[in-house]
């Protein structure tokens, strides 16, 4: 009786020096594709995270400032310079204050009227040509001089707290034009023409306002925002409102 034996044949010669170049080749290849797609979707990720982040703080940002305007019956309006602030690349508005003067507030912990109110503030544009918008919310009482010199007092407050990190009053960044337009298209505005000083305004007055907003991306990519709105002020009783620091009379509507 033989015994059958199965022969193994067995190849230890390993790989060639071409196929491990190749095989490592492809191990680059394959690796340079995974990183280079998972680059493209962290850089596209966080590029969604700056438009959306934007688009969401320009939207909360207009809708503050709207809000502030329709409760309001009295107004100062500043703007750095310029004839027309709406144009493009114009100087955008230095601040602007709405409020009411004779709301109900609390002082010392009793009751009165006073200014109930805020002022927008917003800083000198850097080397992008951005800047900031700020807020600060006002109660106290009507001082001698008015609401401009409430305007006066805490745009001073405000403005002198631009450095401030973190700044209490930071409403917006980013942002490329800001303006607050009373009677954009002169509907309201009665001209006296015996004496300019008795030109009024016919309650309720149209208030436009403009916000833009420009940030960079990820991978050079820059996003804008641009939204613009226009509300009016409640129809109270006559009061005074201030527009580059010129008052007009607010008259109601059916005078």
């Amino acid at each position: 009786m033989s015994d059958n034996k199965l022969s193994l044949k067995h190849d230890n010669r390993g790989l060639s020096l071409v196929e491990l170049i190749i095989a490592i080749s492809i191990g680059v290849i394959v690796s340079g594709t995974i990183a280079a797609l998972i680059s493209f979707s962290i850089t596209m990720y966080q590029n969604e995270s700056v438009n959306t982040s934007m688009q969401y703080e320009l939207q909360s940002n207009i809708n503050t400032i709207m809000d502030e305007i329709m409760s309001s019956s009295v107004f100062v309006v500043e703007q750095n310079s310029g004839a027309d602030p709406l144009a493009e690349g114009a100087p955008y508005t230095k601040y602007a204050l709405f409020g009411n003067p004779n709301a109900d507030i609390t002082i010392g912990g009793a009751s009165a009227k006073g200014f109930k109110g805020v002022i927008f503030v917003s800083s000198s544009a850097d080397s992008e040509h951005k800047f900031k918008v700020y807020m600060q919310r006002i109660e106290e009482a009507l001082p001698a001089g008015g609401i401009t010199a409430i305007a006066s007092s805490h745009y001073s407050t405000v403005s002198g707290a631009f450095a401030t990190e973190p700044n209490p009053y930071l409403l917006g960044e980013n942002v490329t034009q800001f303006v607050i337009v009373p009677d954009p298209d002169n509907k309201s505005f009665v001209t006296d023409l015996s004496d300019p000083t008795k030109n009024t305004y016919k309650n309720p007055i149209e208030v436009k306002v403009e916000l833009k907003f420009k940030d960079n991306g990820w991978g050079a990519k820059t996003y804008e925002k641009h939204v613009d709105d226009i509300t009016y002020l409640r129809n109270k009783a006559t009061e005074t409102v201030y527009v580059n620091s010129t008052p007009y009379s607010l008259k109601k509507k059916e005078e």
